[in-house]
């Protein structure tokens, strides 16, 4: 089985999460799956910025990166953060590969602009995935590796640009036709309006629940790319906490719903 996975907030940079779910990642790993691991490092981003001096701007939940920006960024997500969790895992005894969107051409992206009363925005270098190519990961599952991908890809241009660690996860899961997709948020899973997580979201049903208002905010984007990533090859999606016990290998292993599962049809 092909696995995605992607940690996201504090369980990117908390050491003792890290630590707990480098063991699930190992455990998945010696059970006989390929697991690509996507992780993105704001908060660490961000307080590197402020000992720099450089200012943080965020616009529709996308950080504006200009150069200075997309430098630390560089350094910080390719570096400390992404080198802490192959770190963790080679201690564990898991053979693992840090590597980004630049490394064997593994994801050419587009500059992203947005739209600010009617007229274009300017972010920066910020993109989205525009076309994956697999070879880097393909020889990483051959050799027992585990990559690590930290969310930066080249454009055409071979310039480095800043990518959103969800978009990302969801290009690469679509790309390997990754029979599962796992989100690791601090939400824990799809909110309804009274903030209450729905085990179980069908595709059909992801229109209707936006339209209707039952999820709101920030579920609403994700609900989106989840719909995307479902149309493209990917068979299931969860959302779940990383301070449920063990929750990556009850959703992979076990096929308990610790906190929502998305699916095409059922």
């Amino acid at each position: 089985m092909k696995i995605v996975i992607k940690i996201g907030g504090q369980a990117a940079e908390d050491r003792d999460r890290r630590r707990r779910l480098a063991g699930q990642i190992m455990h998945l790993r010696r059970s006989g799956h390929h697991v690509v691991v996507v992780h993105g490092g704001g908060k660490a981003l961000t307080q590197t910025l402020e000992r720099l001096a450089i200012p943080t701007e965020f616009h529709n939940g996308l950080r504006v990166t200009n150069a200075q920006t997309r430098d630390v960024a560089l350094m910080v997500l390719g570096g400390s953060v992404n080198k802490q969790w192959v770190a963790e895992l080679e201690t564990l005894g898991q053979a693992a590969i840090g590597i980004c969107g630049g490394d064997g051409k593994l994801v050419i992206a587009r500059k992203l602009s947005s739209t600010v009363n009617g007229s274009k925005k300017d972010l920066g270098f910020v993109g989205r995935p525009s076309r994956i190519n697999t070879a880097i990961l393909d020889f990483a599952f051959a050799k027992g590796f585990v990559p690590v991908v930290a969310s930066l890809g080249l454009s055409s241009q071979g310039e480095y640009l800043n990518i959103n660690a969800d978009d990302l996860a969801a290009s690469l899961a679509s790309a390997l036709e990754a029979d599962r997709l796992v989100y690791l948020t601090e939400s824990g899973g799809v909110w309804d309006a009274d903030r209450k997580v729905l085990p179980l979201v069908r595709l059909k049903e992801i229109r209707s629940l936006i339209q209707k208002g039952t999820v709101r905010d920030g579920m609403i984007p994700k609900l989106r790319s989840c719909a995307r990533t479902l149309q493209h090859g990917v068979q299931e999606i969860d959302i779940i906490s990383p301070d449920v016990q063990n929750s990556l290998l009850r959703t992979v292993i076990k096929r308990e719903s610790v906190g929502t599962r998305i699916v095409k049809t059922g």
